[in-house]
Parts: structure tokens; sequence; C-alpha cells
């Protein structure tokens, strides 16, 4: 799996994170088991509510345990992944299904502590240069075909995904993959945009892999 190299210069060190992401790492794998292909995005019902924290994490910790990881952001009308990795967005997603670049000159091989082995670790594609219509970009051909080569090299694919309820991108990409999580924030997310958000995925026939609930101060 060739790739760009780009450190991780900086790390999230709290036990009780990294273990809430271990803990969804296993259910993840487990929603997984028997699914094809293994491919999840991770969403939510509106902008701010942590979905990009919440994928990138659970990359890092997939990749953590061995896996070969592939995180590809597809929100294309607000990235968040570079900025959360802290690597380029020169060029990325966009470019390849626009046909202006190859899929292995976008991957950017992330290191971090705790990873070993060769052809493991995080990978990550970013979305590279803005478009002017992300849905009709997204729904072609071409994205199916970027994600089958992407979950013949990965054991597990992550997708970073715009909120579902402002706009049909994530919807359009659902059809796509194996499910989705959803992540909600405690005391911000209303209940009705959870319930309209899960309707409007499963009736797009897309799995709800799980429900991730952001800044939830429950133990135990």
């Amino acid at each position: 799996m060739p790739s760009r190299f780009s450190p991780l210069r900086r790390t999230v060190r709290d036990s009780s994170i990294e273990e809430s992401f271990r803990i969804l790492r296993s259910n993840v794998e487990v929603a997984l088991v028997n699914l094809e292909p293994p491919i999840a995005i991770v969403t939510s019902a509106y902008p701010g509510e942590g979905k990009t924290w919440t994928v990138v994490g659970l990359a890092r910790a997939l990749a953590g345990a061995g896996r070969r990881v592939v995180l590809v952001d597809l929100d294309l009308r607000k990235p968040g992944v570079h900025s959360a990795l802290l690597i380029p967005n020169e060029i990325g997603v966009s470019d390849v299904l626009l046909g202006k670049r190859a899929l292995d000159e976008c991957l950017q091989y992330v290191e971090f502590d705790s990873v070993a082995g060769p052809g493991r670790g995080l990978y990550v594609v970013t979305t590279g240069k803005g478009v002017t219509e992300p849905a009709e970009l997204l729904g072609t051909n071409r994205t199916v075909r970027l994600l089958e080569g992407l979950a013949e090299q990965a054991d597990v694919v992550l997708i970073d995904t715009p909120p579902v309820l402002p706009v049909a991108d994530t919807l359009i990409i659902g059809r796509m993959v194996a499910g989705a999580v959803l992540v909600v924030e405690a005391r911000k997310t209303s209940i009705p945009a959870v319930h309209r958000s899960v309707e409007q995925l499963t009736r797009n026939q897309t799995r709800i892999l799980g429900v991730v609930v952001n800044k939830s101060t429950e133990r135990g």
C-alpha cells in the first residue's frame, strides 16, 4: 500500500478517553463481522457533535490493535480530518474522483505510538480541493470503485461523512458501505434529531452499527 508519510505530532493522552475508544473499537469490529464490504461511515445529525473527533479516535484505536485501517474524509463540505491529524490536504478524494490523481498518490501513512508491523497502521485520504457539487460527485460510480479498492487493501475502512440531516451526501455514501455509526452529543443533540437521523439512514438501507454518545458524564 504505497503512501506519503506523515508523523502524528500531537496525541491525546487520557486513559479514560483511550479506554472509551478501545470499547468502541471492539463494538465496531463485532458489528462488522460477516458484513461486506468492511466499511463504516461515522456521522452525526448536525455539525459540531464530534463525529470527526470520534472517527479519528476510532481509527487510531483500530490501528493501535494491529489493524490495517484506511480513514477517508468524505465531508467535502467541511473537511476536518486533516486538521485533527495535522496532515496536509493539498490532494485527496476530490482529485481521485475527478480523475486528476491516482489513489496511491493521495494515501498518507500516519505514524503514532503503539503501531507495529509491516503494512499495518493508519492510512488517510483527505478531501483534497473543494468542489462545487459534492453530492453529485459522490454519487458517481467512481466513488463505488474508490471504496471497493480501499476495502481490498484494508482490514477496516472508516469514512467521515457530513451530518445526516442538513445534506444528502451521507445518504448517498451510506448505500455503498456496511453500516453507519451515529455520533450524538449529550445535552445538545435532541431526541427527535436522533430519531430522524436513524430513520433517514435506515430508510436509505443503511445499517446502524451503533450510536456513540459524545461528552457524556456517565461512568461505570
